[in-house]
């Protein structure tokens, strides 16, 4: 359970208020039972047991105020190569039975679906699950679903139980559901020293990033957080940066010192913008870090505070959960104070006349 163990998740929002009736929905498209796969994949809601445990109710999925679901795929598959072995063992038969004239395009192709056919129903399953856990106090949804493949899969099932749409907290719909910023009306930021004139990365997510290792590399390590909170950050490597124009379009540093590296001081004087870097969140003893990705908000390897395991199960999880959820609160409101200083024009044309004077003075370790 990748949200509990090795969280890797994204943060959507949703209208509806949920309560065990979401539950009593999802059972309605509960996966089938294992016994019962074919050809076609069986696809469904299970609970956090097991996989493809299709008995959805609040006492195997309610954990607090969170319902905790996945949506699950169980289906054969014979394997490339072993499908290719059995195909050209068939069409070797054929021709020493009717000649190498018996074997083109269509009949290879018939053959293939036939050895398929024969082969899959003796392929052990193959069972995967995206994971939800649903805060219904508060109407978010944190998942480890992150392809767009993944995200429609859970988005199709959520509004057929819940009848309600998943929008993603990604840069522009963080900053408009929670800021109230419509993204496309700021204009292109450009950090190096000279305008890079059409090279330049109109994303708010690299932007931010960009702007939090100024931030921190400058000592501007502070920022107010949920409830008033003082909070100090710190960001580390491995960084990613990118720039889709000339040369390379995306770079990866990672041994050593990647943000005291001659190579991310070049990079952002080409232009390049941050697309992922660890950021650490310290509240008073408490202290949460994690990689983000800049252009999806999508945050992976987080590590909250330590939690009390010795309880049981859907406590632990209730718990962890909550710890997450503060380490979110956290970093939009971090991501709220760049939206102030992005949306009030004096204060961002001064932030971004910094920036451009600290590119090139990037402090880089011999």
């Amino acid at each position: 359970m990748s949200l509990v163990h090795s969280p890797a998740f994204r943060v959507f929002e949703f209208e509806a208020k949920l309560d065990d009736s979401f539950i009593a929905e999802c059972a309605k498209n509960a996966i089938a039972p294992l016994e019962t796969l074919n050809e076609t994949p069986l696809t469904g809601w299970s609970s956090p047991r097991y996989l493809v445990d299709g008995e959805i109710t609040p006492e195997t999925c309610r954990a607090g105020k969170f319902a905790h679901l996945f949506v699950s795929t169980a289906q054969r598959r014979v394997p490339a190569a072993l499908l290719a072995v059995y195909c050209r063992k068939t069409e070797i038969e054929l021709v020493k039975e009717k000649g190498p004239q018996a074997l083109n395009r269509a009949t290879r192709k018939e053959i293939k679906e036939s050895v398929r056919k024969q082969m899959v129903k003796r392929m052990p399953p193959t069972i995967s699950g995206l994971e939800l856990a649903i805060d219904m106090d508060r109407s978010i949804v944190y998942t480890d679903a992150k392809t767009d493949k993944q995200v429609d899969s859970i988005t199709m099932a959520f509004h057929q139980a819940a009848r309600s749409a998943l929008v993603p907290l990604d840069p522009a719909g963080a900053a408009l559901r929670r800021f109230g910023v419509q993204a496309e009306s700021l204009s292109p930021s450009v950090f190096t020293p000279e305008d890079n004139g059409d090279f330049v990365v109109n994303d708010l997510g690299l932007d931010f990033l960009t702007w939090a290792v100024w931030r921190h590399d400058v000592g501007k390590t502070e920022f107010t957080g949920p409830g008033g909170a003082a909070v100090s950050f710190s960001v580390d490597g491995p960084v990613a940066l990118v720039l889709e124009a000339q040369g390379a379009h995306h770079i990866a540093l990672r041994e050593g010192a990647p943000l005291a590296s001659p190579e991310f001081r070049s990079a952002l004087l080409a232009g390049k913008k941050v697309a992922s870097v660890r950021l650490s969140f310290t509240i008073g003893d408490d202290t949460w870090s994690g990689t983000v990705s800049g252009p999806t908000f999508t945050f992976s390897g987080v590590k909250p505070p330590a939690t009390d395991s010795n309880r049981a199960e859907s406590a632990t999880f209730a718990d962890r959960m909550g710890r997450l959820q503060a380490w979110t609160d956290i970093f939009m409101s971090f991501y709220g104070a760049f939206l102030e200083a992005r949306t009030d024009e004096g204060a961002w044309k001064k932030q971004l006349s910094s920036i451009r004077a600290w590119v090139p003075t990037i402090k880089v370790r011999a």
